[in-house]
């Protein structure tokens, strides 16, 4: 059955270099026991979460709040600090297209390398379908990513990072292409990845977005979840929506 189990996760960020290193403060460290100029950032506190199939959760919150962090913990980008994280199913992370890719590398050796990432087997077929599923021309293939427009690059990394389905789809804000001729074809692609996964994690400002397309709501606020949680129930979540955005 898919999954997401999350029991009072923590991830600190350590950060060095931020503090003074003057004698003064590396006596004191010494003398604290602490580690000179190592300290850290506490991004995601005590966080539990049992999410199972079917559930639509709206990740809220202002700047800073956990909101991408937590979805990376999720897709295993960073190791959790402290507490446990179970995944069942497969996970597509849509949090960042550019991911993975080398613009120095012609278009058909970043698909491969980015299915590969993944976890794919870049087959003839499967590179063909997703250049298909691009709509550019047929030379472009041939040629670095770094000479196509941003629209183009676009086009490229969302149909190979949307070229398979999954049981949990992650998502850090709702993804729009630049080319505008595409976004309506995207739009409909990203719809039916939603439809068919079995949970959705997505993370966004957008109100109306949120209630349109989340059962749940999960108010972060400096990396803890605030106030009662949603539970599942549409019109619950959509009160603490309204109330979070008061």
């Amino acid at each position: 059955m898919t999954s997401i189990t999350l029991s009072n996760v923590c991830l600190d960020y350590p950060l060095y270099g931020a503090y003074d290193f003057s004698i003064k403060r590396r006596l004191m460290n010494r003398l604290l026991g602490e580690a000179d100029g190592a300290h850290a950032v506490r991004a995601i506190d005590q966080v539990s979460l049992d999410i199972r199939s079917g559930a639509r959760i709206g990740l809220f919150g202002p700047n800073g709040s956990g909101k991408s962090t937590l979805l990376r913990l999720i897709a295993g980008v960073y190791p959790a600090t402290s507490g446990r994280i179970e995944v069942r199913g497969r996970v597509m992370p849509l949090l960042g297209l550019s991911a993975g890719a080398n613009l120095d590398l012609v278009a058909t050796d970043n698909i491969s390398l980015l299915l590969r990432i993944g976890g794919r087997r870049p087959t003839p077929a499967i590179i063909d379908d997703i250049w298909a599923f691009t709509e550019l021309e047929d030379r472009m293939r041939r040629l670095p990513l770094r000479t196509f427009s941003s629209g183009m690059l676009m086009r490229v990394l969302f149909a190979t990072a949307t070229a398979f389905p999954a049981d949990i789809l992650l998502l850090d804000e709702w993804l729009s292409v630049v080319d505008e001729r595409f976004s309506a074809k995207a739009e409909r692609r990203l719809l039916e990845l939603v439809d068919g996964a079995a949970i959705v994690m997505l993370a966004s400002h957008d109100q109306e977005l949120l209630r349109r397309v989340c059962n749940r709501i999960v108010p972060l606020d400096r990396g803890r979840i605030v106030g009662a949680e949603g539970g599942g129930e549409t019109d619950r979540s959509a009160r603490k929506l309204e109330e979070i955005c008061a």
